[in-house]
């Protein structure tokens, strides 16, 4: 792939908001391609035809649900980001989204700037949920797999109210960025490699809405995520 030349996959079976989207990308990527699809078949069948750099991906079509059957679009593309989209977005879809390894999750009411930075975050391999409002995502019961050294170590300074969209994964992160944790010995102690962290602290940092790892920390718990 080209930075300047991607291949987007668009699916989504409103055409008003899909054309739109397309122009858009289409405006920002010149030299890229919009493939376009309305149904869960159709994005199938592209799929069996070339894989494309970044699928946005609606998560309710009329033939299929995003997050229920992503597993069968990962049979003709397993690495290739997911950017979902969705008009109704919740704390739990997040999650959901999450755990099945989505790229980013998409509001349709986000504004167009949220749009193009979730998309090239998605392109540069980067987590991106930031477009998803932090009033929507603290609903949703913090899941994690507490797999991995050290983790239940950070994981038992975590708050347990209130709830988040975070994993337990995600806040133990946070409790080593508040240590001045680099990011070799936290893939180290949480059994993670060093991308799969720099990629969390990322997507945590811009979530956050933070400039630094420590002040990522901090606002984790102003918000009340993480116990000081």
């Amino acid at each position: 792939m080209s930075a300047a030349a991607p291949h987007f996959l668009l699916v989504d079976d409103h055409a008003l908001f899909r054309t739109g989207l397309g122009l858009m990308l289409s405006e920002h990527w010149p030299q890229g391609r919009v493939t376009q699809a309305a149904t869960w078949q159709q994005t199938l069948a592209a799929l069996q035809v070339e894989t494309p750099d970044l699928i946005l991906l609606d998560v309710n079509l009329p033939d299929g649900h995003g997050l229920a059957d992503l597993p069968a679009l990962r049979v003709p593309a397993p690495q290739c980001p997911v950017l979902m989209m969705s008009a109704d977005v919740n704390g739990e879809q997040i999650r959901q989204a999450r755990e099945a390894g989505v790229t980013g999750f998409l509001p349709k009411v986000a504004s167009a700037p949220e749009v193009l930075e979730a998309v090239r975050s998605a392109l540069r391999g980067q987590l991106s949920y930031a477009a998803v409002p932090y009033k929507v995502l603290s609903p949703a019961r913090a899941v994690g797999d507490g797999a991995g050294h050290g983790a239940g170590e950070a994981v038992a300074h975590v708050a347990e109210a209130p709830p988040s969209a975070l994993t337990a994964r995600q806040l133990a992160i946070l409790q080593y960025l508040g240590r001045g944790t680099p990011n070799k010995a936290i893939a180290r102690k949480m059994g993670m490699n060093e991308t799969e962290v720099r990629a969390e602290v990322s997507w945590l940092t811009e979530w956050l809405g933070a400039s630094s790892r420590e002040q990522a920390h901090a606002e984790a718990v102003a918000r009340g995520l993480l116990q000081p």
